[in-house]
């Protein structure tokens, strides 16, 4: 797999809602984006434009880390939840992440801290590179369905 295509650079929250609203066009039920970063990163930035690329309101976009998971849209459109709170070696059976991915996709904040292996994530490492400046990587997208692969490179392509 060619690297390159799979990794972008971001210049401002604006560009990084769009490339992921690019991407939220290609979700559906099932799906589950993987995000990782450290603190400030736009991990939340990222999903707010994973919600507004599915027809959901900027505005109710929040970081779940106090509440573990928030759904938006009705009928569900985005799964959101934050695993900071629960840190490394969470047990995140509770959280009936099989159930949730049948109404919609869902997008994990701290993705690192439980093995989502079972579910095949698409796993995004969001770096901070400048003031406004987002590094996005695809990691290990060899585990990921090669659909939501593609969906990554076109997103990243600005198709």
């Amino acid at each position: 797999m060619n690297g390159d295509d799979l990794r972008l650079t971001t210049c401002s929250v604006d560009a990084t809602e769009a490339v992921a609203a690019r991407l939220s066009a290609r979700l559906r039920p099932g799906d589950l984006i993987a995000l990782d970063g450290p603190l400030g990163a736009g991990k939340t930035v990222f999903v707010r434009g994973l919600a507004t690329g599915l027809g959901v309101d900027a505005a109710v976009v929040k970081s779940p880390t106090f509440v573990l998971h928030h759904v938006y849209g009705s009928p569900p459109r985005l799964h959101h939840l934050d695993l900071y709170r629960l840190g490394p070696g969470a047990r995140i059976q509770m959280l009936d992440l099989d159930g949730l991915l049948e109404s919609a996709p869902a997008a994990v904040e701290w993705a690192g801290c439980a093995d989502l292996e079972p579910w095949h994530p698409l796993g995004l490492v969001i770096e901070i590179a400048g003031d406004q400046v987002r590094s996005i990587e695809a990691r290990e997208p060899e585990r990921a369905p090669a659909r939501l692969i593609d969906a990554w490179r076109a997103a990243v392509a600005g198709r």
